[in-house]
């Protein structure tokens, strides 16, 4: 859900902000004031296309932002996938967008710098916008095999389709990276087998290159490591007055003390535990000089071997990992390649029945999605009689897709529009109007809102030579579309205006010789003034308009 909208700057806006409520929420105001410029603001949030003159004459910037509920895990799973979203707590997006005066952009969410692409994709997650002027995205024909899919709870078996064409199509790349030249097939045969030559001898381990590396400096300093430790060794043990001794004696002389009744049982115990701990260093020590290997040749051999795992690294690496994994991929090669006959026939027949079963599960598929065509159309066509298109049909064609097949079935989907008997079924985008289109959506908005899972609808110019009794059956559409998805929409319908959970209106004014545009949200008593004025009471007294205005509200409550 859409809850916060902000704009600073964009035209005749210099600052504005909306809170939004569930269900249907309304924008009015007089021609001209700029109902616009809050869509504009809208659409720039998602990601559409910025201008320079958007900002407000004298500014440096505009800004906008748009905050929404996170409404679902799946939205909250697409949106991991997208990047957007990377703490399981996050609870909304806030969508933002930054267009300075030469039309330079900069977009966010949750004040993650993000591209516009992937605004964009998110934005498509987030709201339908059905407007007037706006490429919609029912007008293309995938989208309409999605709404089609959605109406007839077709997703497991499109899910299997799609199950299937991946197997299909791995099956087909293995066939055609099988089928090579007898000359390519030699000179691969020979570049694996000198691979593999290579990597055999090495014999690299992952772990080998961080063990030499930790030897090395031994087997460098093997002498100075010699001399050190002989003499540290001697220090403790070997001299006359070595440490070791020392200690001993101390000890001796403390428990001496102690016979006499000196209160020293601790510095006793420290004393043995000094001898103990100088034995052990000792010991450790005599093993360290024993085990140092001073032959030039080890170092020799040892700096040889890094000399080749680097090398190895550079042709297979850039780790040795990555020149284990390169060296089992060599392996395998080679063997498909040294018995491609039989794999050649083996995959035959592997993609033959993949084929199969991609064919019969995409049939099955159609046959679904036909049966679906037949209920969604008839059920939008009935509902086109109370959106104001009486005469309209909606029939659904599934026809053969070019390709055959593909993950979504061997189907194109296409909507066709009969706006008026005797004008011939034409494809949705060909023929439907802007205020046609919107209310073609509010329709289908109507029939699809249970599996609809985009959870914010726009609605701009529904209302377009609508009024009367039409405008009333539109608000109450809107109103009842608004129980399952947000609804906004721009409307200069009384009858559409008085169904809001949430009204805004947009004024302008001229305050020192500066024109600029105002939202705020309405009072109930200003509700009643507005309606008043949209109801369009010329002739009637004030109190009568407002009358008019009260008894439209209650109506659409009830």
């Amino acid at each position: 859900m859409l809850t916060h909208l902000s704009i600073g700057n964009l035209a005749l806006l210099e600052d504005g902000a909306l809170e939004f409520s569930s269900g249907l929420n309304v924008l009015t105001g007089e021609t001209g004031a700029g109902k616009s410029i809050i869509l504009d603001a809208l659409g720039l949030a998602l990601g559409r296309r910025a201008e320079s003159g958007m900002v407000r004459e004298g500014a440096s910037r505009l800004n906008v932002s748009a905050r929404f509920e996170v409404p679902s895990p799946r939205l909250a799973a697409a949106a991991r996938e997208l990047g957007v979203l990377s703490d399981d707590n996050e609870a909304e997006f806030l969508l933002r967008r930054e267009i300075d005066a030469g039309g330079k952009s900069r977009a966010f969410v949750n004040d993650r710098p993000v591209n516009l692409p992937t605004l964009s994709r998110l934005a498509e997650l987030l709201v339908y916008s059905h407007g007037q002027h706006e490429h919609q995205l029912l007008l293309k024909t995938a989208e309409q095999r999605d709404l089609l899919d959605a109406f007839g709870d077709l997703e497991k078996t499109r899910a299997r389709v799609a199950d299937s064409c991946e197997r299909w199509r791995a099956l087909a790349a293995e066939r055609d990276a099988l089928s090579l030249s007898e000359q390519e097939r030699a000179q691969r045969l020979d570049l694996y087998r000198h691979q593999k030559k290579e990597l055999d001898e090495a014999a690299p381990r992952a772990e080998e290159e961080g063990e030499l590396e930790q030897l090395l400096p031994q087997l460098k300093n093997a002498e100075k490591l010699k001399s050190f430790s002989e003499e540290a060794l001697q220090a403790l043990t070997r001299r006359e007055e070595a440490s070791s001794e020392l200690v001993r004696r101390a000890r001796s002389l403390v428990e001496n003390l102690r016979g006499l009744g000196a209160p020293l049982s601790e510095t006793a115990e420290l004393l043995e535990a000094a001898t103990v701990q100088l034995e052990e260093a000792a010991g450790r020590l005599e093993a360290f000089a024993s085990g140092i290997d001073g032959d030039p040749a080890r170092l020799e051999e040892t700096l040889s071997r890094l000399d080749v795992l680097s090398k190895l690294k550079r042709k297979y690496g850039p780790t040795l990992a990555d020149v284990a994994a390169t060296h089992a991929r060599v392996g395998e090669a080679l063997d498909r390649l040294e018995n491609i006959d039989g794999q050649n026939r083996d995959m035959s027949q592997k993609l033959a029945a993949a084929e199969k079963d991609l064919s019969a599960r995409s049939a099955e598929l159609t046959a679904q999605r036909k049966a679906a065509a037949k209920k969604l159309s008839a059920a939008i066509t009935r509902e086109f009689r109370e959106v104001g298109l009486p005469h309209a049909e909606l029939d659904i064609e599934v026809v053969p897709e070019e390709g055959r097949f593909t993950s979504a079935g061997a189907d194109a989907v296409r909507f066709l529009f009969t706006p008026n008997p005797g004008e011939g079924r034409r494809p949705l985008a060909e023929v439907a109007s802007g205020g046609e289109l919107s209310r073609v959506m509010l329709a289908i908005e109507s029939i699809l809102a249970k599996t609809d899972a985009v959870p914010v609808l726009v609605f701009d110019e529904i209302d377009a030579g609508v009024g009367g009794h039409l405008g009333a059956v539109l608000g109450k559409k809107l109103a009842k579309l608004g129980k399952s998805h947000q609804v906004l929409c721009v409307t200069h319908l009384a009858t559409i205006a008085a169904c809001a959970d949430r009204h805004h209106v947009v004024e302008k004014e001229v305050r020192k010789d500066r024109t600029r545009a105002r939202v705020r949200a309405l009072t109930e008593a200003e509700r009643v003034a507005e309606i008043a004025r949209l109801f369009g009471t010329a002739g009637e007294s004030e109190d009568i308009g407002k009358q008019h205005a009260k008894e439209l509200l209650e109506a659409s409550r009830k």
